[in-house]
């Protein structure tokens, strides 16, 4: 399970990312919250793929979740996708998954925290 936050606003959970996740996975990832200690982390990926009609329109909800959640304080363009990240035991590398449970309901509320920011 992924979170996807589009440029409108619209916050989505999507089962996989499609035919459009490697072009996803592939641009502007980064950190939202680490791995580690046997814990979960979150990472972000920026929609830098779509480029159909121009530029991509920046995305205020989003670079406000992401912040909200602990991200880095970035500007974020296009659509986001939000994704899990699990701890490589032997190496001790981030490991992309989808969200747990726990993090979907992170996610709506960090969502939540963010519009009535915007109100």
């Amino acid at each position: 399970m992924y979170a996807l936050i589009r440029p409108d606003g619209e916050l989505q959970f999507l089962d996989g990312l499609g035919e459009k996740g490697d072009s996803f996975l592939s641009v502007a990832t980064f950190i939202i919250q680490r791995a580690g200690w046997g814990g979960p982390g979150l990472h972000g990926h920026a929609d830098a793929a779509d480029h159909s009609v121009g530029a991509p329109l920046f995305n205020g909800t989003a670079t406000s979740v992401a912040s909200v959640l602990g991200g880095p304080g970035q500007r974020i363009f296009g659509s986001l996708i939000i994704g899990g990240d699990r701890d490589q035991p032997e190496s001790h590398q981030p490991v992309p998954c989808g969200l747990t449970t726990a993090q979907q309901h992170l996610n709506r509320s960090g969502f939540g925290r963010d519009l009535r920011c915007w109100v």
